[in-house]
């Protein structure tokens, strides 16, 4: 179960695991948000980023092999807050390395390059700013000497997006930029199951 907003309209810090559905409950159709002019727009921006991904993997079946494209994706900033109006949906998409080389070269496949490519232009067509983790599962993590560079690059990016989402600004605007006061977590984030 999902916990409330607390008295500052964040979440607790942690990461909440969720379906798309109860992300829509808690961030769209809560009654705390049914004035929000942006919110359902916003919604809908995100389910049309990622129908895109979804119409690759309908079109290559074999290639894929059950593998979804998209692992998991992490909700974050103004929209996973108690702000009324937030301006955009801050997403890092972890999306599968092995599934993408799957279908990489096939017809359509460019938007695996155009989702991410430039995120001023995904933010005025889908109202999201997508960030990408390339997803790897690794084995074993109790062996850090016999961990390649990509597993490690993976658990850098993964661990920077962690921190990330649980962080705040300061509320008295000292630190338009990321300081080591601003560094503590505060708040949390959603992990979304696609």
């Amino acid at each position: 179960m999902l916990p409330d907003f607390t008295s500052e309209g964040l979440l607790p810090p942690g990461r909440f695991s969720v379906t798309m559905e109860e992300a829509e409950d808690l961030l769209v159709r809560s009654p705390a948000f049914e004035c929000s002019s942006s919110r359902t727009a916003l919604w809908k921006g995100f389910e049309q980023y990622l129908n895109r991904f979804g119409v690759l993997e309908d079109s290559y079946p074999q290639k894929l092999q059950g593998r979804p494209l998209i692992h998991r994706v992490w909700l974050g900033g103004s929209f996973v807050s108690a702000k009324p109006e937030p301006r955009n949906i801050d997403a890092t998409m972890f999306i599968d390395v092995t599934a993408e080389m799957a279908v990489k070269g096939n017809p359509g496949s460019k938007w695996l390059t155009e989702a991410f490519k430039s995120r001023d232009q995904i933010l005025r067509r889908f109202g999201v700013s997508p960030l990408r983790v390339g997803y790897r599962p690794v084995a074993s993590v109790f062996d850090m000497q016999s961990i390649v560079e990509d597993d490690r690059t993976y658990f850098m990016q993964r661990g920077i997006w962690d921190d990330w989402w649980q962080r705040c600004r300061l509320p008295d605007g000292r630190d338009p930029a990321p300081t080591e006061a601003s560094a503590v977590p505060v708040r949390g984030y959603l992990e979304v199951r696609l």
